[in-house]
């Protein structure tokens, strides 16, 4: 398998706000869709080249809420990653959101040393949630519901008053990959899209290439 990517859509009250900076894709029309996107988190990264020992300070003298911002200066890359983004009309035409396509592609995974933060609190919230296999021929988004049956693809419809909120779960299990998001949406009868981010991609490693897995805390997880 090339890479995994997953897809958790949740609705709007079931996702706390961060303190991560929101950045807003927006056209020139007068009617169409508006994406407020927060950057993405991580809970697990690799440090290519590296050993646990040559990480200063050590990852567990880093504050929580700073281990992100810690591992990009690091030079680190996500072993996965969650994205939240909402969907929202600019007046009070309604916009229809069809489909979210991911675009993807997959080199080598980066070799080093995997961190993971074992104190990331998981949901018991249950939600329904997209899964896509990278590699897959065809390449297929299947939706899941929340007791894990796979049902049809959603269809969103927003206005500017009526949001949707979506959360990505983005991962790679044996290479490392680019990986963006576009939305394809319409307003009118036209069809229009929008890729998320507006530039570049976003970037998940698998965690394969390592000997040794490490926590935040110094404990080895394994080898």
């Amino acid at each position: 398998m090339i890479g995994g990517i997953i897809l958790v859509a949740v609705t709007e009250w079931l996702w706390p706000a961060t303190g991560h900076l929101v950045r807003r894709i927006v056209g020139k029309e007068q009617h169409g869709l508006s994406i407020d996107v927060e950057e993405p988190t991580a809970s697990a990264w690799v440090f290519g080249g590296k050993t646990y020992g040559d990480l200063a300070p050590p990852p567990a003298q880093v504050e929580y809420d700073r281990l992100d911002s810690w591992a990009t200066e690091n030079g680190a890359t996500a072993v996965s990653q969650r994205l939240s983004f909402i969907l929202r009309g600019k007046s009070d035409k309604t916009v229809v959101v069809k489909q979210l396509e991911p675009k993807v592609n997959c080199g080598p995974s980066t070799a080093g040393v995997p961190i993971y933060d074992d104190r990331v609190p998981t949901s018991m919230i249950p939600h329904s949630s997209t899964v896509l296999e990278a590699d897959a021929s065809p390449v297929e988004i299947a939706f899941k519901s929340r007791d894990g049956k796979q049902i049809k693809s959603p269809k969103y419809q927003v206005t500017q008053s009526d949001k949707e909120s979506v959360t990505l779960s983005v991962h790679a299990t044996s290479h490392r990959c680019t990986w963006s998001v576009v939305v394809h949406w319409s307003v009118d009868g036209k069809d229009r899209t929008t890729k998320i981010p507006n530039r570049g991609q976003y970037v998940v490693t698998g965690s394969n290439a390592a000997t040794q897995h490490w926590k935040v805390h110094g404990e080895l997880f394994s080898d």
